[in-house]
């Protein structure tokens, strides 16, 4: 399978916001303000994809049809669990000191990315590839598709919500953009729970229909 061909299947097929539906809370939760969807984005592809090359390092327990043990199999769980657990804590510590206030905005969701059902999910198929650079492949496919859904999901909720686009400061900018008439009457309510999962009920639609459209 080429590079192409993994990237087209993980946006059509396998996209994990849109049509898989997992890894949501982060999504409905942190996609206020565009530089949070990023730093989460960030963090969880960082995790998704050095975890995925980790677990194919030390997936070595397999039988001669290529199965796992169950001994491999819960050996496995519980190192992808502590490999995970560890390179969040370090992109929690990062993210505190380059970005201590995007670090509050995302609060208990920065910690869960150790356990986020996607990024498990990601890391025990990848665990299973026949080789690290086809896991990296598998894992940077799945992961840049989340990057980029999420961060559709918070440019459409705070440009409709609060008529801004929040990125990184600058010498000279403060790293909000006011976007004309809406920053004086916002659509608020895309920026509750509610407007996420609104947001995300788009989104899934519009992928199924790009789905059922493909030949």
């Amino acid at each position: 399978m080429t590079p192409s061909d993994v990237l087209s299947r993980g946006i059509a097929r396998d996209n994990p916001t849109a049509v898989l539906l997992v890894g949501l809370c982060p999504a409905a939760a942190v996609s206020v303000r565009v530089i949070d969807s990023l730093w989460m984005s960030a963090g969880i592809f960082a995790v998704m994809l050095l975890s995925s090359f980790c677990m194919t390092l030390l997936a070595r327990g397999r039988t001669n049809g290529g199965e796992m043990t169950p001994r491999a199999a819960a050996g496995g769980w519980l190192a992808a669990l502590v490999i995970s657990s560890f390179l969040t804590a370090s992109f929690e510590l990062v993210l505190l000191r380059a970005a201590p206030e995007a670090s509050a905005a995302l609060g208990i969701y920065a910690p869960l990315i150790a356990v986020n059902c996607l990024v498990l999910t990601v890391i025990d198929e990848t665990s299973r590839a026949p080789s690290p650079g086809r896991a990296l492949l598998d894992a940077a496919g799945k992961g840049a598709v989340f990057a980029a859904c999420l961060l559709l999901i918070g440019v459409l909720r705070e440009t409709l919500g609060a008529g801004t686009m929040t990125l990184f400061p600058l010498p000279g900018f403060s790293g909000t953009i006011e976007i004309g008439s809406l920053s004086q009457d916002p659509a608020r309510a895309i920026s509750f729970a509610g407007g996420g999962l609104l947001c995300l009920g788009y989104l899934a639609a519009l992928a199924r229909m790009v789905k059922e459209r493909r030949p």
